[in-house]
């Protein structure tokens, strides 16, 4: 079997329709293949290499895990399920796992007036996250360095050693190293995310932290979000746990491609 990389590459090189998603989003869309090329194998290229959306915003990848994220928010649009969507445009955005700043583009790509606060605990991530809001120019966003946990204080996050988007503070390996960093709760961040008209929407993928922060969502904090949208992580605790916990909130749910939207409102035609 192909490692991924050479699948994920091969996957996209070969297919004409990829190549007419990217000729959509991408200024120069062969530069894609050219950097993906350079930043397949770790260390062929240790430089960062820029890619230009349509609207004139900067990516700037420096490691493969840069274009697989590009791929999953810009081009499969992971984090815009039919159902959240209906519930847009938001006037503001709670980004929880920020990583980057990939999906924090997007959603100013989507909704310029939009408040978004985004959360990041990995100090590496957390710079490469303010150098795109900086080279973007992207205002009214409010990053915040710390891991959204059930409680205030500190947590050992665990490393992933090759992958930007694997840093968890709930999912240890064998050979894991790990790092302290602070947390607070949903509780704390909810008071930096006034804005002007339009709901909010609250995007969670963090490796395992969106159980104790949606085990422990109060109404008072769940009727100011219009949806949530979060990928769970099925193999560390009962994932109908966090079901119920939100119909009883007032949500309905739905799956996207492994995501879990809850949304308020009218139910989806698909509503589990």
């Amino acid at each position: 079997m192909l490692p991924f990389r050479a699948r994920f590459a091969a996957k996209r090189l070969f297919s004409r329709s990829y190549y007419r998603r990217l000729s959509q989003i991408l200024a120069h869309p062969l530069r894609f293949y050219a950097v993906l090329a350079l930043k397949l194998m770790p260390g062929w290229s240790k430089g960062p290499v820029d890619i230009r959306l349509k609207d004139g915003k900067t990516i700037r990848v420096r490691e493969f895990w840069t274009l697989f994220l590009f791929d999953e928010i810009f081009v499969e649009n992971c984090y815009e399920p039919p159902e959240a969507m209906k519930r847009a445009p938001f006037g503001t955005v709670i980004d929880v796992g920020a990583n980057i700043g990939l999906f924090t583009l997007r959603c100013k790509q989507l909704w310029p007036e939009a408040r978004v606060v985004a959360i990041e605990p990995h100090p590496g991530n957390f710079h490469l996250f303010e150098e795109h809001v900086e080279i973007n120019r992207l205002s009214d966003v409010q990053p915040m360095q710390v891991g959204i946990a059930e409680k205030c204080g500190h947590f050992d996050l665990y490393i992933a050693d090759r992958n930007i988007a694997g840093h968890s503070m709930y999912k240890k390996t064998a050979d894991s190293h790990s790092i302290s960093i602070p947390t607070c709760t949903l509780a704390d961040v909810m008071p930096k995310t006034e804005a002007g008209s339009g709901g909010t929407l609250l995007k969670i993928d963090c490796e395992g932290c969106e159980y104790p922060l949606l085990s422990t969502l109060t109404q008072e904090i769940a009727d100011r979000i219009s949806c949530i949208v979060f990928e769970p992580e099925r193999g560390l605790y009962d994932v109908e746990v966090l079901i119920e916990k939100l119909r009883s909130l007032g949500f309905s749910i739905s799956d996207s491609k492994g995501l879990v939207v809850a949304a308020r409102g009218q139910g989806s035609q698909n509503e589990r």
